[in-house]
């Protein structure tokens, strides 16, 4: 019995030396790795080689103890208690001492975290380069043209930064409106500031329906309900264009500010061919029929599609909310067009409201077929020619429209992500 315990002992011993040797220590990197210790051995107290007298044959071999291992410095340099030779517990250390443990979890370079905040740190620098090079690469030529420009009034600009914040006004009453929800103005006007910063990076509206949805579930509206009320608001905001437009159309006859906001389209048109814009809507068509006509999309479409029908029927019974949310969605563009309006009388241009009403409802709809986010890239050009075709000089026009989106679309930015901070930490999002 005594030879077998002896036994057992050195082969205990020799396949933790092995180990040690093999594996314990640290790599090229510095990274420690820990071997969990076997029958709680530790090298200092290893068994000699050579068979000792053991204890009597009555009693079983006593296992040797586990000595403490010192405090380790972790990162802030304070030291590290290490975890107690006998788990929480098990005070008297009756444990199975076969049990593998780790004493410290392995650290491989650096954290998630700081590898997180260089990211956009890194994205920021290279945008901020970019706009420095095009800056100063085109920057002669932007002063060149724009030299004749008089400097912008500023209680005009004042003004249309004015009529921006009623337009998300306008909106968070058509949310409120069409859901039904007993919000403060506060919260859904807050709601709108956050889906328009969202909106400038999703194209096709995607960012603001996303928020508007998830602040309708929080509130308590199933998603197909939620989904109705989204789209009886952009069905209001349809409708108040296609009148706003009726409304203008003597003007639009005899101005040429059609036919000056179609060109750009038409021309673009032109440069790619009539073969090929023929194949793409065909493409288009075909995919939209066969997503349409697909069971599973029209399984899922089902009960949103009873949904909708429902929503219009309680709309239908209330003639209240109706009135609001058409009114609302109709001052939306009243304030766009106003804002629009105050950015070129402020660049000292003599235009009328009827106009400036022509040009952006035009314009709006033509660029609303872009698939960039917020029409980034296709309003620009068609505002800018329709009101050089309304009477505006070219250069002045080009100047108002740029200060336009600038104060109507790229500023609501920064209080955007802030509204979007806020609602989350209320739980609104």
């Amino acid at each position: 019995m005594r030879m077998l315990q002896v036994l057992f002992r050195q082969l205990a011993y020799r396949d933790l030396r092995l180990h040690r040797h093999r594996d314990h220590g640290s790599g090229p990197t510095g990274v420690v790795i820990e071997i969990p210790v076997l029958l709680g051995a530790d090298s200092a107290t290893a068994p000699p080689l050579e068979p000792s007298p053991g204890p009597p044959p009555h009693q079983p071999a006593p296992l040797p103890r586990p000595r403490r291992r010192p405090a380790r410095p972790d990162r802030d340099g304070v030291g590290a208690a290490e975890p107690s030779a006998h788990p929480a517990g098990d005070p008297a250390g009756t444990a199975d001492p076969d049990h593998h443990v780790f004493v410290e979890p392995l650290a491989v370079g650096p954290t998630g975290p700081a590898r997180s905040r260089r990211r956009p740190v890194v994205c920021a620098i290279v945008v901020a380069a970019l706009l420095v090079v095009l800056a100063v690469r085109f920057r002669g030529d932007a002063v060149s043209r724009l030299s004749g420009v008089p400097a912008p009034r500023w209680h005009w600009l004042a003004a249309c930064a004015c009529c921006t914040a009623l337009f998300y006004v306008a909106n968070g009453l058509s949310m409120r409106a069409a859901s039904g929800l007993r919000v403060e103005l506060r919260t859904v006007t807050g709601v709108q500031v956050a889906a328009a910063a969202t909106n400038r990076i999703i194209p096709a509206g995607l960012g603001a329906i996303a928020i508007h949805l998830r602040f309708l579930e929080k509130r308590g509206m199933t998603r197909p309900a939620a989904l109705a009320a989204i789209a009886s608001i952009k069905a209001a905001g349809a409708i108040t264009h296609l009148a706003g437009i009726v409304i203008v159309a003597g003007t639009l006859s005899g101005s040429g500010i059609g036919e000056a906001v179609v060109s750009p389209v038409r021309s673009t048109l032109d440069g790619i061919g009539t073969g090929p814009v023929l194949v793409g809507c065909v493409v288009v068509c075909a995919l939209v029929t066969g997503t349409v006509a697909h069971p599973r999309v029209r399984a899922m479409a089902r009960p949103a599609v009873r949904a909708f029908r429902a929503h219009v029927s309680v709309l239908a019974h209330s003639p209240g909310r109706t009135t609001v949310l058409l009114l609302s969605q109709a001052g939306t563009r009243l304030f766009q067009i106003l804002a629009l309006a105050c950015t070129v009388w402020a660049f000292g241009a003599s235009m009328s409201v009827m106009s400036v009403a022509t040009v952006y409802l035009v314009g709006s709809m033509v660029a609303g077929a872009a698939p960039t986010a917020g029409g980034v890239g296709a309003l620009e050009p068609a505002l800018a020619f329709g009101l050089a075709a309304a009477g505006g000089d070219a250069a002045a026009m080009l100047a108002v429209v740029l200060v336009y989106r600038v104060i109507s679309f790229w500023l609501p930015i920064v209080p955007g992500i802030v509204a979007l901070a806020g609602l989350r930490r209320s739980g609104n999002l």
